[in-house]
């Protein structure tokens, strides 16, 4: 009987350590396939909370299969979401307990994880919500894989698992991880079916050479397809690729414009010579609607405010026509760049039609292979003319370009009425605006920030977000100043296209001028009455500020006080904007720290409770002793579980003395005291004894920790098994007593 127990405890302390293995191989792949993830989301601190949160819910699945609980999924599911909540929403819990809110807060995270995967181009920039997503995602695939592993045919789902998550980032990026990836995780994998076909008795290993063979042959098939197969490219095209057209035809361009700025590689869209006194402004679309969430573009169909020459009313006004040849390099769209106000447009091939602002689109062809000259009027007042001018004395005109959501932050408003506060006309106020965002404000242009700090986009809550932070690039900026104007009964709208460009060369005796990619960009139009539409300058570092020559200025007057030249005062600024936040992300983007200094604090509870609730018990236990030997009894039982000893409910108390007393190092005198005192107490209750046996239980504890290996005793430490309840052990053949209990 002895060797049949010692048998069965060889086999379970051998199963134990596979198991304890086998999650060790399973967390060091998968940590190895998320660096296969860097082609789908860019910077390191979401690898290591990912690392960090995937480590902690799998030694959560280990400790709780170690102790032996039940339901260990459920658990562990538990612990991750506190792990998460922690990182991502401390602010949320009430010290360590989840509220409603904090459900709220990780669904609204998701949410904006969401809106970020569809719009974005991989590499997505390490953004919160985004963060949350991957780590929430591979602490799942670890709670799955412990799952797994229980079953009969635990490698064959392993391997499945492992390698759908090698796939996904060729699936979302087109980008597959390297091959060696493939093989080392690969090999990791016949690691685990050699593991798991070598516990389970003959049969299995029967099946061991067979597994292995298979397996090595198809690792090396594996590694030969990709040589000799075509090319696979993403499926996922919602992320990972570009968008078909810089501004695809129904498609809102503002959506598309921050996913193209922050596109990888920079392509010449076109280039361009004029006759205008600087580089101008290329429009592409006019966003006249806002709904709170966006900006859409207008309709020629509804009531607008005039445009062009037909809103020029005050004939003292200066107003120049001057041409723009362009040429299309590596642009296709099938909206039309061109100068605000457009007059005339000659020399275009296929249909295209004039559209609301004065653009240009067509219901059938597109920009590529096009060269084509714009007439377009320079409108040149003074800034006493811009003063002079009063509000739209017609609202029905302007009724679109002035309206806004019933319900605003109030940020919006009260920033817009303390930044003009000192101006008392229509021009200063507009100006005051530009130069809050443009250069009062301390506002920094970044294209990432936004991404990371999960306020992207132009609604009303991402613009209230974007007068905290000070951070964001043109769309924030024109959509901040539009709004911010609109609240104050000024008509505006947003222009999308391209800002001017950089001088490349001399052709024609004028210089040639050069827009790329990262000239996208969208700004501000604000209406004058009896001037039109003009457009203004709110983001940091980009083309020039709108500012008209005021009286008495130096270029404004020749000496018998007529005007001379432009109107139009502006000092040329660096068109190409430097992310100032592209290097680092902003502090709530960063998890890493935090993680860190959370998941230790999670790893010495997960060791400290069990420790802390085991030592309670014992303490209670002992504490009772004076009035029965039961609970000391008790201790003795799960004391012995707690250093390996299995358990079984057929168990008398001299059975379990028995095999107790097999083990090296136990003080048989203070067991043989102890056993009589409790069936004394069961069987003869009338007994009475010296003492209680708290003497005789601390000998045997002592000297069933003083008999154990290192490994034991942290195991009953830090794993007590006794927490689990018991389970049932199931001897090969019948309990015998020993001799050394009398």
């Amino acid at each position: 009987m002895l060797r049949a127990e010692a048998s069965t405890q060889r086999v379970t302390a051998r199963t134990a350590r596979d198991t304890w293995f086998d999650h060790l191989i399973i967390g060091l792949a998968f940590a190895l396939l998320l660096s296969g993830f860097r082609s789908v989301i860019a910077g390191n601190d979401w690898w290591i909370t990912t690392i960090l949160v995937a480590t902690l819910t799998g030694l959560a699945c280990a400790i709780l299969r170690a102790v032996g609980l039940r339901w260990v999924a459920p658990i562990a599911v538990v612990v991750e979401l506190l792990a998460l909540a922690w990182i991502f929403v401390p602010d949320t819990l009430i010290v360590i307990l989840p509220t409603l809110d904090t459900f709220r807060e990780l669904g609204s995270l998701a949410s904006a994880a969401q809106v970020i995967i569809i719009e974005e181009q991989a590499p997505v920039a390490a953004a919160k919500p985004v963060v949350l997503v991957v780590a929430s995602s591979f602490g799942l695939l670890v709670i799955v894989a412990d799952v797994l592993l229980e079953r009969r045919r635990a490698a064959s789902g392993i391997g499945l698992l492992l390698l759908a998550v090698f796939a996904t980032p060729a699936l979302i990026a087109g980008d597959t991880p390297s091959v060696w990836l493939f093989v080392v995780v690969a090999a990791l994998w016949l690691v685990i079916l050699r593991s798991r076909t070598a516990v389970g008795g003959t049969l299995a290993r029967r099946q061991r050479g067979p597994a292995l063979v298979l397996g090595v042959a198809a690792l090396a098939a594996a590694v030969t397809f990709p040589v000799i197969s075509p090319d696979v490219s993403a499926v996922a095209t919602s992320w990972g690729k570009p968008p078909p057209a810089v501004f695809g035809r129904g498609i809102n361009p503002m959506l598309e414009l921050g996913q193209n700025l922050r596109r990888n590689g920079t392509t010449t869209a076109l280039t361009y010579t004029t006759g205008l006194p600087e580089a101008p402004y290329l429009k592409v679309a006019t966003l006249r609607d806002f709904s709170g969430k966006t900006w859409k573009p207008g309709s020629t169909r509804q009531f607008s405010a005039p445009e062009g020459a037909e809103a020029l009313m005050d004939p003292d006004i200066k107003v120049e026509r001057e041409s723009t040849t362009i040429t299309i390099r590596q642009l296709r769209t099938t909206m039309l760049p061109v100068p605000y106000p457009m007059e005339d447009v000659s020399g275009l091939e296929g249909k295209w039609l004039r559209g609301f602002g004065l653009t240009m689109t067509s219901p059938d062809d597109d920009t590529r292979g096009q060269r084509y000259s714009v007439t377009s009027l320079d409108i040149q007042p003074t800034a006493t003319q811009m003063r002079a001018i009063p509000p739209p004395s017609s609202r029905i005109l302007v009724q679109h370009e002035t309206d806004l959501p019933e319900k605003m932050p109030a940020i919006i408003e009260d920033t817009a009425r303390r930044v003009t506060e000192d101006a008392t006309n229509q021009y200063d106020q507009v100006i005051a605006l530009q130069d809050y965002l443009r250069n009062d404000g301390a506002f920094a242009y970044s294209e990432t920030a936004p991404v990371a700090d999960g306020y992207d986009g132009n609604g009303i809550d991402v613009i209230a977000k974007f007068l905290e932070k000070k951070s964001g690039y043109c769309v924030h900026f024109s959509s901040a100043m539009a709004v911010m104007a609109r609240t104050l009964g000024i008509p505006s709208r947003i222009a999308v296209g391209y800002a001017p460009g950089s001088v490349v060369g001399v052709r024609d005796g004028q210089n040639q001028y050069e827009a790329t990619s990262d000239d996208l960009h969208a700004w501000t139009e604000i209406y004058f009455e009896g001037a039109g539409w003009i457009s203004f300058e709110p983001t940091p570092g980009v083309g020039s500020a709108t500012r008209f020559l005021e009286p008495g200025s130096p270029s404004s007057s020749t000496d018998d006080g007529e005007v001379s030249g432009t109107n139009r005062q502006s000092v040329r600024e660096e068109t190409n904007p430097v992310d100032s936040t592209a290097a680092t992300s902003s502090d709530s983007s960063r998890t890493a720290p935090r993680t860190a200094l959370i998941t230790v604090a999670a790893l010495v509870l997960l060791v400290g409770v069990p420790a802390l609730l085991r030592w309670a018990r014992r303490r209670w236990r002992f504490s009772r002793a004076g009035s029965s030997v039961e609970p000391l009894w008790r201790e003795l039982e799960d004391s012995a579980r707690d250093f390996g000893l299995p358990f079984s409910p057929t168990d008398t108390p001299r059975g379990f003395a028995t095999r107790l007393g097999a083990r090296d190092g136990i003080d048989h005198d203070a067991l043989t005291r102890l056993l009589h005192r409790v069936e004394r107490a069961r069987f003869a209750r009338t007994a009475i004894q010296e003492g209680d046996g708290s003497d005789d239980l601390r000998a045997i504890l002592t000297s069933l920790s003083e008999g154990a290996s290192r490994q034991e005793r942290w195991r009953a430490i830090a794993l007590p098994r006794s927490l689990a309840g018991r389970r049932a052990y199931a001897p090969s053949g019948p309990l015998q007593p020993v001799s050394t209990l009398g």
